[in-house]
């Protein structure tokens, strides 16, 4: 203990093995190959047995083709319409004097007036698609404060109507 300074607690650390060990050989692999050779083994003596059991047993499970059962034959259903190709977006802005601004939006078609003597009515005709199914209307009334009303159909069914009123008020009609 010579070497460590004056005032330091000894070194511990592990102690040297006592004896040398006894070299253990390794049982994984022989047991996998063992597994091996007795797969192979049964695979062989089996394996033909097994594939003509495994087919005698599908073929006898498979009903034989008869005769169709008596009855009434099957009546085919008629084919439901094909959704119409397009959609009929109209929209009304009713009340007195003029609006300041009337926008009408569906999908990306966008149709925007100033100065609108009312009543006004604007019809558009989009694809029926997902595209085209965000549909607003926004009217700003006038400076005389007139009430203002609005609403929009699809089809000829009416979808959203809301009213504004005062100066400049604001009505906004959206299906989102």
């Amino acid at each position: 203990m010579s070497h460590l300074p004056p005032h330091q607690p000894p070194e511990y650390g592990v102690a040297p093995p006592l004896h040398d060990e006894v070299r253990k050989t390794r049982k994984g692999p022989w047991i996998f190959l063992l597994i091996i050779a007795l797969l192979a083994v049964g695979g062989v003596m089996y394996g033909p047995g097994a594939v003509d059991a495994v087919r005698d047993a599908v073929s006898q499970a498979e009903p034989e083709p008869g005769p169709p059962p008596p009855g009434p034959p099957p009546v085919a259903r008629p084919e439901p319409p094909a959704p119409p190709s397009k959609r009929v977006v109209v929209f009304e802005v009713t009340g007195t004097g003029k609006a300041f601004n009337v926008t009408a939006t569906v999908g990306t078609s966008i149709h925007n007036e100033a100065g609108v003597t009312l009543p006004w009515t604007r019809t558009v005709e989009v694809p029926a698609d997902p595209a085209s199914d965000s549909v607003m209307l926004v009217v700003v009334a006038g400076p005389d404060g007139a009430e203002v009303h609005g609403r929009y159909t699809i089809d000829g069914a009416t979808v959203r109507e809301g009213k504004a009123s005062g100066p400049y008020g604001v009505l906004t009609i959206t299906d989102s």
